[in-house]
């Protein structure tokens, strides 16, 4: 039986409070700005200007790897409904 690697996309809840901003839009881009995505789980407790991260129930979407192919070929993305998404 064939063996895969499986990447759950997993949407997580970010909460970056207090963020003085002139209108929402602003106030979006400031925190994108503020938080280091690559690092967010590294660090708990979570260090400001991270209040709080919590995983937003929602699946994303998957990328399935096969075991041994190790250039790639047959890897495949799939929407959150198992839709390939290059297909």
């Amino acid at each position: 039986m064939p063996k895969f690697h499986v990447h759950v996309y997993a949407v997580v809840r970010v909460l970056v409070p207090n963020i003085e901003a002139d209108s929402q839009i602003e106030a979006c881009e400031k925190a994108d700005e503020m938080v280091d995505m690559t690092n967010l789980f590294g660090h708990v407790p979570f260090r400001p200007p991270v209040a709080s991260v919590e995983f937003a129930d929602e699946i994303n979407g998957f990328l399935v790897d096969e075991n041994g192919d190790t250039e790639h070929e047959k890897s495949t993305s799939y929407d959150a409904e198992y839709r390939p998404r290059y297909a």
